[in-house]
């Protein structure tokens, strides 16, 4: 084996390990920023780290390769750090507008990924097409104010302009009328800013009997729907050392939440055959445990956990154990 050969691949490895460790370390050194610089900062880092990179080939030629390395390892970590802020900006910029938050909104988009069962209804993701206002009641305008002052939050733009700006009358607090009016948006707010990707419940109707409420609709991914929502940011209990709702929901790309408001049209239905083969094995599981026995119930659940990773079977089949038993004990 040649001698030279060798060292010239020691070399190379040494040099493509410190590469390696720069842009990890630039993009480590962004992480540990409690805040984001301005959004023209990633610009000027980018033509930093291109600046380097230039110098470094020009010290090279030169003779300089200390120099040419160190330039170099420089303008990787910047790069990486620039890149890690650019990344985290687009991450935090798909988010609902808060202007948009309490306010019916129609959706079109497809499920995401398999529903999962819930006793009051479904849960599921939804890919977000597209997003238009729909019109609101003075009733409902009025219930979403007050829920805003009791959370001690002001009201939505939309909501707060809707009661004078393309309607009869201002909305006050003894206005009872049921007439639609649309929400006008305020200055230059445009069209509703949703996430790409919303958690949705979908409940069964809750005027009515738990155990005689009309189901949701059978969801399975792939199928694409105009559902009538409303929406607002992600927000969820964090106890110690517990489950922290709101960083499960970051971390799935989830950025806002709601509820289906009314009916839903089913526009069309793709073929997803991972999350369709995942369903139809959780439903086979939840179906073969549906009889009387509670605690056969919960195995199912778990069983289907295990088999197709939906940890909400566990809970639907638990909270169905609970209701048994209490209903059977004696007070």
């Amino acid at each position: 084996m040649d001698p030279m050969r060798v060292a010239t691949d020691f070399a190379g490895a040494w040099r493509r390990a410190g590469a390696a460790l720069a842009w990890v370390g630039g993009v480590a050194l962004q992480l540990q920023q409690s805040a984001l610089w301005e959004g023209a900062a990633w610009p000027l880092l980018a033509g930093a780290a291109l600046a380097a990179w230039l110098v470094a080939r020009v010290a090279r030629r030169r003779g300089g390769r200390g120099l040419a390395c160190v330039l170099s390892g420089v303008a990787l970590a910047v790069a990486g750090f620039g890149y890690a802020g650019w990344r985290a900006e687009l991450r935090l910029a798909d988010a609902l507008a808060p202007a948009w938050e309490g306010c019916d909104i129609e959706l079109v988009g497809t499920v995401d990924d398999m529903p999962q069962v819930a006793p009051d209804g479904e849960h599921f993701a939804f890919a977000v097409e597209s997003a238009r206002p729909l019109a609101m009641t003075p009733r409902e305008i009025k219930r979403v104010r007050s829920l805003a002052e009791a959370a001690g939050q002001p009201w939505p733009a939309t909501v707060a302009a809707a009661g004078t700006a393309g309607a009869r009358a201002p909305v006050t607090d003894d206005d009872d009328d049921d007439e639609a009016i649309a929400p006008t948006p305020p200055v230059g707010a445009g069209s509703p800013q949703v996430p790409s990707r919303v958690w949705l419940q979908w409940n069964r109707n809750q005027r009515d009997d738990r155990s005689v409420a009309e189901a949701p609709p059978p969801l399975r991914a792939g199928q694409r729907w105009r559902l009538p929502v409303r929406l607002r940011r992600p927000h969820g209990a964090m106890n110690p050392d517990g489950f922290d709702a709101e960083l499960w929901l970051f971390d799935q790309g989830l950025r806002a939440t709601g509820a289906v408001r009314g009916n839903g049209l089913l526009l069309s239905a793709s073929w997803s055959p991972i999350a369709d083969a995942r369903q139809w094995v959780r439903d086979r599981l939840l179906l073969a445990g549906s009889g009387s026995d509670p605690a056969d119930a919960a195995a199912h659940g778990a069983l289907a956990a295990l088999a197709v990773g939906d940890q909400a079977a566990i809970c639907f089949s638990v909270n169905k154990l609970v209701a048994e038993t209490a209903r059977t004990v004696p007070s």
